[in-house]
């Protein structure tokens, strides 16, 4: 992508803002919309790995349709999709720079190409879900299935340190510009 882009003839002739323009000069909704989206694809792609390594460690026990597969095939494309579409949010906005705008220019076009890679991977976490659900529900009301979530609270301990980092990283980014 050259400075001869639309994309980089619009970023070099524009102001020189701290934040794209669609923020209107807020610096905190830049900083909010970078730790979230900064948060959201790890917390996606954490997702998404986690349950596809559980497919893969699970593949001699587990029929590709038992419902325990399609309910991590659901997560999985489910964390795959956040992950790309805040992913490439995340990139485009760590990379505004009106200084450097062919760099803008170019992380502005792969973010044109993940999203719809994103919305696929979403698709497919619908389809499953609606394809998946009579069988994911019967099998669930099968016997009584206590569920203790208290107990699972510490596992949500690294997805926590994720979005503090997030966070402190989004909140040095803007007031360190």
């Amino acid at each position: 992508m050259s400075v001869n882009s639309l994309v980089a003839q619009s970023v070099a002739s524009g102001p020189a803002t701290q934040a794209p323009l669609s923020f209107n000069g807020d610096p905190s909704l830049f900083m909010f919309n970078l730790f979230l989206m900064t948060a959201m694809f790890f917390l996606g792609a954490m997702m998404a790995g986690k349950q596809g390594g559980r497919i893969w460690q699970q593949r001699r026990f587990d029929h590709p349709l038992d419902p325990i597969t399609i309910y991590r095939l659901i997560l999985m494309f489910a964390g795959t999709g956040i992950s790309l579409r805040c992913g490439a949010e995340a990139m485009y906005l760590w990379s505004w720079n009106p200084d450097a705008p062919a760099m803008v220019a170019r992380t502005a076009m792969a973010k044109r190409w993940l999203d719809p890679i994103a919305c696929a991977a979403g698709a497919i976490w619908m389809t499953l879900a609606i394809l998946g659900e009579p069988g994911i529900e019967h099998q669930l009301r099968k016997a009584p299935l206590p569920v203790d979530m208290w107990s699972r609270w510490p596992a949500l301990a690294r997805a926590l340190g994720v979005v503090m980092v997030s966070f402190v990283a989004a909140f040095a980014a803007v007031v360190l510009r």
